[in-house]
């Protein structure tokens, strides 16, 4: 019976969670109130404060929800982390595009704590971001990169592309933002990434 209780509060918690975030997508964390939020979800305001016991505790939990999914799906990043050769920055871009295209909730929830909570709650991904990806793939000792090229600034680099040409095209609804089909655009992308732009030389 306990197992059918807590499937039940997290059903409705979510139910209570995924209104909330309608209306902070579209009003505003500062501009929704619980009472907002009872209302969109249908339930009461005392229903809430059953689950908890203020709107920051609701969003704490959103993002608490929406970053163990999002982390979930990276997990299967780990093996092309650190790759250059072209089918492993193929494959990357294709789980990047995945992950943003599978959770646009998660990244709006990011763009709202940038423009109201000053990042507070996603800054620490991007802290010492290269250097955590190369723990994470355990190492970029021995990739073959020309002199001069910090492995670890340049594979960073190629993994931010990638979630930024997805984050455009989905959220910002930039489609072939740069003037090709997405295809193209991955595979120029990983020629320029490969081979530089430089024609001189």
């Amino acid at each position: 019976m306990p197992k059918l209780k807590d499937q039940v509060v997290r059903k409705n918690q979510e139910a209570i969670e995924d209104a909330a975030l309608r209306l902070f997508v579209r009003q505003g964390y500062f501009g929704t109130s619980i009472r907002d939020v009872a209302t969109e979800a249908g339930v009461s305001v005392g229903n809430i404060y059953n689950y908890y016991p203020n709107k920051e505790a609701l969003y704490s939990s959103l993002i608490k929800r929406y970053s163990h999914k999002v982390s979930q799906a990276q997990a299967k990043l780990k093996p092309l982390l650190g790759k250059f050769d072209a089918e492993s920055l193929r494959l990357l871009a294709q789980q990047a595009r995945d992950i943003v295209y599978n959770n646009p909730d998660y990244w709006r929830l990011m763009y709202i704590d940038v423009t109201e909570f000053g990042n507070r709650n996603f800054a620490h991904i991007f802290k010492r971001l290269s250097s955590n990806l190369e723990k994470l793939a355990g190492g970029y000792q021995g990739k073959a990169v020309r002199p001069g090229i910090e492995p670890s600034l340049a594979y960073a680099a190629i993994y931010l592309q990638f979630f930024s040409y997805f984050l455009v095209e989905k959220l910002f609804g930039g489609k072939e933002h740069l003037g090709q089909p997405e295809n193209i655009a991955i595979e120029q992308l990983i020629k320029i990434f490969r081979e530089g732009i430089d024609g001189s030389k």
